[in-house]
């Protein structure tokens, strides 16, 4: 919708330069009629910077591992609906607004112990231009899960179990550009997260660090790093023993560095690639049950050429827990390795409807061995958009 309101502006802009340069070329040549006036030009609409894109998704499918079992996987077809809303502002004067809301919900049909998952985003940012350098960004953001997770390193148990939780962020931007091409932006941010038992709510908080370049079409590299800092409300540090310490407080700072790489490969932007560096270190304030460092890598290739998308996305996480051992008579520090990978397609059938398909897979590796999991997602439907 956004393009075709673009392509209306474009063609009043040349219908009315064409007008106006008409009119004095056939002067020359031959008087104006008398009754001719300026008054005689219609009246051009005004263009809204406003647009809303609001789209509805339907699919069905099949999980091959509901509750993310190492030993008894359950499997189940499932119907997927999801509804997303864009609201965006064009910055004509230097101020910047869009806001994102999207809602999905999962019903399992088969008898399993889990009979659904649900997700709502709420996303809304205000960018302000103060100048050729200078910009500011205010962002909030709520987000509820109600899903299967892995729990076994936050409660020093193998545990599965579905967890609903609220989240609510709000983040503040500072950017500055310099030397044409390099750009530097601070974020200080502020979270609340709320779940529900046995899990523990928080308050997290810190700022963020940027530098990025521009490379030139499309491309962009970013070196970021976040430091964050988080105090639960009610749990407890453990001993390197995985025993509760009463009367204590649990607070944990984390440390993490990305280094991210977008780039264009063509000049019709038909292949794109988005890779992504990580390296993540946590620490408690207590004996260090919970620490824990992180190298994390993703990559994903995307290509478009009207009427077809496909983008096909992989990641790797690898996690090693120093104090955190594998269990009772098995000493050996605990590791954990994720692989996950994702494959999409769709195709436009017509101006507002398309035809698409998602497969997801991901694949737990632990030392710990009833920890593991391996878990596949496919389904396919249409999308339309009003």
């Amino acid at each position: 919708m956004g393009d075709t309101r673009q392509g209306a502006a474009r063609g009043w802009r040349f219908a009315l330069a064409s007008f106006l340069l008409a009119v004095p070329l056939a002067g020359a040549q031959t008087a104006l009629p008398p009754e001719f006036s300026p008054s005689a030009v219609p009246d051009l609409p005004e263009l809204s910077p406003w647009d809303t894109v609001f789209t509805l998704q339907s699919s069905a499918g099949w999980k091959d591992n509901v509750t993310l079992s190492a030993l008894r996987r359950e499997s189940s077809p499932l119907l997927r609906n999801l509804a997303e809303l864009i609201v965006f502002r064009v910055p004509v004067d230097g101020l910047e607004f869009n806001a994102y809301i999207a809602a999905e919900d999962t019903r399992y049909l088969a008898r399993t112990v889990v009979d659904k998952e649900q997700h709502l985003l709420a996303h809304a940012q205000l960018k302000r231009a103060w100048s050729a350098e200078w910009s500011t960004s205010l962002t909030g953001q709520y987000l509820y899960q109600n899903q299967v997770l892995d729990l076994s390193t936050s409660l020093a148990t193998p545990t599965v179990l579905a967890v609903e939780s609220h989240l609510y962020a709000a983040r503040v931007g500072v950017r500055r550009k310099f030397a044409e091409r390099w750009w530097v932006e601070l974020e200080p941010s502020l979270a609340r997260q709320d779940f529900n038992s046995p899990l523990d709510d928080y308050w997290e908080g810190g700022p963020k660090l940027s530098l990025g370049r521009t490379l030139g079409r499309g491309s962009e590299l970013t070196l970021a790093y976040e430091l964050n800092h988080r105090q639960h409300d009610r749990r407890e540090q453990l001993d390197r023993a995985g025993v509760a310490l009463p009367g204590s407080e649990l607070v944990f700072t984390q440390h993490r560095a990305q280094l991210t790489w977008k780039h264009d490969w063509d000049a019709a932007r038909q292949w794109r690639t988005t890779t992504r560096l990580g390296y993540d270190r946590s620490h408690d304030n207590g004996p260090g049950f919970f620490d824990f460092r992180a190298w994390r890598a993703s990559q994903q290739v995307r290509w478009a050429a009207a009427p077809w998308e496909v983008s096909v996305t992989g990641r790797f996480a690898a996690f090693h827990y120093p104090y955190q051992s594998v269990g009772p008579g098995d000493p050996r520090a605990l590791a954990r390795t994720t692989y996950a990978f994702n494959l999409h397609a769709e195709r436009a059938l017509t101006k507002r409807v398309k035809w698409f398909a998602d497969y997801d897979f991901e694949r737990l590796l632990s030392n710990q061995a009833a920890t593991g999991y391996l878990v596949g997602v496919a389904h396919s439907g249409f999308a339309v958009e009003f």
